[in-house]
C-alpha cells in the first residue's frame, strides 16, 4: 500500500514496503492476548521539489537536462513534502486491509468446553451487549468502573462437576419449610479484572429441575423427596434469562458492587439478585440482537 501527494506543479512518488504484525496468544488462568500492531510509518520528508524558473530563463535552461517537463515552473519556495503516519490496523479505521481481527481467548476456551461452554458463551455475549449499550444496567455497573464491558470481557469461566446437586428441604424454628437450591455460580469477592467465575454443572444455570432431600438439624440419613423445579430469581433454570442474571450477579461481586453472600446467609444472595433485577431486568428480558430467550438443550 502506498500513498502519494499531488501538487499542480510537482509530483512526488514514494514507494513503501508494507509491514505486518505478528500474533501471539499466551494465556491460561489470566488471559492476555493481544494482536501486535504493525509498525506505523514515520513521517518521511521527501525533500524540496525541483526548483526552476519560468521557461526561457537561464535557470530553466541550465536545468533542462534534469527537470521533467511536468516540473517546469515549480516554485522555488515549495516546502518539503511529508507522508503522514499510516497505521492500516488502527481500530478506528473503517477498513483494516491486511490486518487480523482481534481474537477473544475466553470465547475460544468456551468453544472448546462443548455444550456447557456454548451455553455460557451465549449468555456472555448477551451480557456484553448489555454492558456496551447505554441503559440503566450498564449505568449501574459504571458506578464502579467507567468501562465495565472491558473488564467483563477478561473474565474466564470454569465448571464445577462436583458441585451440589440436590435441593435441600428443611424447617426453620417456626416449622416453616425452607428449600435451598444447589449453588449456581461463585467468584471471589472484588477479584476484578481476569477473575474466574465457577459455574455448578448441576445447578440452575444448566438444569431446570433437581432432586429434593430432607435435611435434619440433628443429622442422620437424607430422605429423598422427589424433585423440584429450580430457578434464578423469577426465571426458570436453564433459560437464557436465568443465565444472563447469573453472570450479571457474579459480575456485581467481581466489581464489589454487590456485598458478599456466600451460602445465602440471611437471604443475602436473594437480596443481591433482586438488586441486579432492579437495574437490569428490562435488559435481561430484552431480546437483544440475537433474540434468544431460552438456551439450546
Amino acid at each position: 500500500m502506498y500513498s502519494a501527494l499531488w501538487n499542480t506543479r510537482a509530483v512526488a512518488v514514494l514507494f513503501m514496503s508494507s509491514l505486518s504484525g505478528t500474533v501471539a496468544f499466551p494465556q491460561a488462568a489470566r488471559f492476555v492476548r493481544r494482536t501486535a500492531e504493525p509498525l506505523a510509518f514515520a513521517d518521511i520528508p521527501l525533500g524540496r521539489a525541483p526548483c526552476t524558473r519560468e521557461p526561457g530563463s537561464a535557470a530553466a535552461e541550465s536545468n533542462a537536462a534534469t527537470v521533467a517537463s511536468s516540473d517546469v515552473g515549480s516554485p522555488c519556495d515549495t516546502p518539503p513534502l511529508k507522508v503522514p503516519v499510516v497505521n492500516p490496523c488502527n481500530p478506528a479505521s473503517q477498513e483494516q486491509i491486511g490486518c487480523l481481527a482481534a481474537r477473544d481467548p475466553v470465547q475460544e476456551d468456551l468453544a472448546r468446553m462443548g455444550k456447557s461452554g456454548q451455553k455460557i458463551l451465549r449468555a456472555r455475549e448477551r451480557v456484553l451487549e448489555i454492558l456496551q449499550a447505554e441503559n440503566a444496567c450498564s449505568a449501574w455497573f459504571r458506578e464502579k468502573d467507567s468501562n465495565p464491558a472491558d473488564i467483563f470481557r477478561t473474565l474466564s469461566f470454569e465448571v464445577d462437576r462436583q458441585g451440589d446437586e440436590f435441593v435441600q428441604e428443611s424447617k426453620d424454628p417456626s416449622n416453616m419449610i425452607l428449600f435451598r437450591n444447589p449453588y449456581v455460580a461463585k467468584v471471589f469477592q472484588g477479584d476484578g479484572r481476569y477473575a474466574k467465575i465457577t459455574i455448578n454443572t448441576k445447578g440452575a444455570f444448566f438444569y431446570p429441575i433437581a432432586g429434593v432431600v430432607e435435611v435434619w438439624k440433628e443429622g442422620g440419613p437424607l430422605y429423598h423427596r422427589g424433585s423440584r423445579l429450580t430457578n434464578v430469581g423469577p426465571y426458570a433454570g436453564d433459560t437464557m434469562h436465568a443465565q444472563i442474571l447469573v453472570l450479571l450477579h457474579e459480575f456485581g461481586h467481581v466489581l464489589d458492587l454487590l456485598p458478599a453472600d456466600e451460602n445465602n446467609v440471611d437471604g443475602k444472595s436473594v437480596q443481591n439478585t433482586n438488586e441486579v433485577l432492579r437495574y437490569c431486568r428490562a435488559e435481561i428480558e430484552s431480546k437483544g440482537r440475537r433474540g434468544a430467550l431460552s438456551a439450546a438443550r
